[in-house]
């Protein structure tokens, strides 16, 4: 018997990097994966690597800052699969602009994606996670929210309230059998760290010296497993050797 087996696990921001592993081990591991991405392509590619793999796998292309549609997304898994047991709310924007030249626009759509969306995916899978006292939500914040850098004023806002959001959350939900915890993630090699380093010079970490991603999702898929019951409202540094 695999550890997800029965479960429904929805990760966000599943089209690429971490998500797309998350997604990926979760469903080798025996969940019903629901897979969310704004870019259907990407989202197309890791579905299919799923399914070669054996795995289950259901896709929404949807923008998480739309509540409406993340609720009915919900719901519709739901009456499909018949739950909403693991939430991994990990899609997130970052625009690397300091706090003097900050726009508006740049300031809202790190608020909207990386806090806002959090909220909503929370906010619609809560009902049924405590009608069946049952849930595991983890949030992927930043070691930003703690290590403070230049550039980061508006990613660090976003993902320290992400991070007190979890804690608060916990104390709500903590006779219902939900567990909701929080990562600081620090340099991982992704697509978005990798594109990073081509555009700013001061990113001079080896891509080998960064934290790979199937390194962080056994961090994740352990505190979504059952073996993390008595984890709750924690929010752990996963920084490997670097921020």
């Amino acid at each position: 018997m695999k550890r997800f087996d029965g479960r429904v696990a929805i990760v966000t921001g599943a089209g690429q990097g971490l998500g797309a592993q998350y997604a990926k081990d979760f469903a080798k591991d025996g969940a019903q994966v629901i897979a969310i991405d704004m870019n259907p392509e990407t989202l197309a590619k890791v579905s299919e690597e799923i399914g070669a793999d054996g795995g289950k796998v259901a896709t929404y292309v949807l923008d998480i800052t739309n509540y409406d549609g993340v609720v009915s997304m919900v719901d519709e898994v739901v009456k499909k699969f018949g739950s909403a047991d693991i939430l991994i709310n990990n899609a997130a924007v970052h625009r690397a602009v300091e706090v003097s030249k900050m726009s508006k626009a740049d300031w809202d759509l790190q608020i909207n994606v990386d806090l806002n969306g959090s909220f909503y995916c929370t906010r619609a899978v809560l009902p049924y996670m405590i009608e069946k006292q049952y849930g595991k939500i983890i949030n992927i914040a930043s070691a930003s929210a703690k290590v403070f850098f230049p550039g980061f004023g508006g990613y660090a806002a976003a993902k320290g309230g992400l991070v007190s959001f979890t804690h608060t959350l916990q104390e709500e939900v903590k006779f219902d059998n939900i567990n909701v915890n929080a990562i600081y993630l620090g340099m991982t090699n992704t697509e978005y760290t990798r594109a990073r380093m081509n555009e700013h010079a001061s990113v001079t970490i080896a891509l080998d010296d960064m934290m790979q991603p199937p390194e962080v999702s056994k961090v994740i898929t352990w505190l979504a497993s059952d073996e993390a019951a008595p984890i709750k409202g924690a929010a752990i540094d996963v920084f490997g050797n670097h921020y």
